[in-house]
């Protein structure tokens, strides 16, 4: 009777070492499967970003042919030609680019075509469009192609003259630093804004320069983004921007507030997808505003 225990419980430890061993050669499978699925998906999803990268920037690549700029150096007091800059002096202007805009071409392209923005400090240089709900150009280009990168647009409570209070532009806060993914080096990169502290839109009508005065990072439920109305909206809404602003080097005069000049008011995400943060060159989600006046 013992003998057939003793066998009994040998069978058992048998058993069990057994049930070890193919649960270990599972574990053992399952690992490396799961490491290859795993590197499938993240190369799928890399693939996947970099064409949508590559599409988008070679559509805008192609756009530049109808917007070309042309920077003018500098001259120092003997008429001299100098790459100098000295944008903390407020006493020196800055030269004026050359747009040469084919606006029939950009216009026939797409019908929605409002203006060319410029920001000079960043390199950014793209078509604006009108918006019909803020959402038409999330994840559509400027010639209509579905991408994630979508368009710089127009609030779509503007009217498109820009000649409201306060117009907001929109685009993407692109990792490649494209649309307005370079927003967010006013913020890193302090006096960068000093190197040429202006944004120009180019319309059919002419140009309108505006100066930065504010930047900073907010969130959508921020007051930045509500209407004002009349002269005593407008001083608030100015107060409560130059309050908020990460701009140190803005010297407090530049601008004649009392004169109640149009503003204009930029905007992309800033931190983590989805969240509420956002930067206003006035920072998903949150907002990165940038907001400037036109002088």
């Amino acid at each position: 009777m013992e003998e057939i225990h003793n066998e009994e419980r040998g069978e058992g430890r048998n058993s069990n070492r057994s049930y070890k061993r193919k649960k270990q050669s599972i574990v053992h499978y399952l690992i490396p499967t799961a490491l290859f699925i795993s590197m499938l998906v993240f190369g799928g999803l890399f693939l996947r970003d970099f064409l949508e990268y590559k599409a988008a920037n070679d559509e805008y690549a192609q756009l530049e042919e109808h917007i070309v700029v042309e920077e003018e150096p500098k001259e120092d007091n003997e008429g001299n030609a100098t790459q100098e800059s000295e944008a903390a002096k407020e006493k020196i202007d800055f030269s004026h680019p050359k747009f040469q805009i084919d606006y029939d071409a950009l216009t026939k392209i797409n019908s929605d075509f409002s203006a060319v923005i410029y920001i000079p400090a960043l390199g950014i240089n793209y078509p604006v469009v009108r918006s019909k709900d803020n959402e038409d150009y999330l994840h559509k280009t400027f010639e209509g192609k579905s991408n994630f990168a979508g368009a710089i647009f127009l609030d779509y409570n503007a009217n498109g003259n820009y000649d409201q209070s306060n117009t907001f532009i929109f685009g993407h806060n692109m990792k490649n630093g494209s649309m307005f993914g370079k927003l967010k080096y006013f913020l890193k990169e302090e006096g960068l804004v000093n190197t040429n502290p202006y944004i120009f839109l180019c319309r059919p009508d002419g140009i309108y320069r505006y100066r930065i005065f504010t930047y900073y990072l907010t969130t959508t439920s921020s007051e930045i983004y509500n209407d004002f109305e009349g002269d005593d909206g407008y001083d608030s809404y100015i107060h409560l921007v130059t309050r908020l602003s990460s701009y140190k080097d803005y010297q407090e005069g530049i601008v004649d507030f009392s004169t109640r000049p149009k503003l204009l008011t930029l905007s992309t995400c800033s931190g983590p997808a989805g969240g509420q943060q956002r930067f206003y060159s006035t920072g998903c989600f949150g907002r990165n505003l940038l907001t400037f006046v036109l002088v």
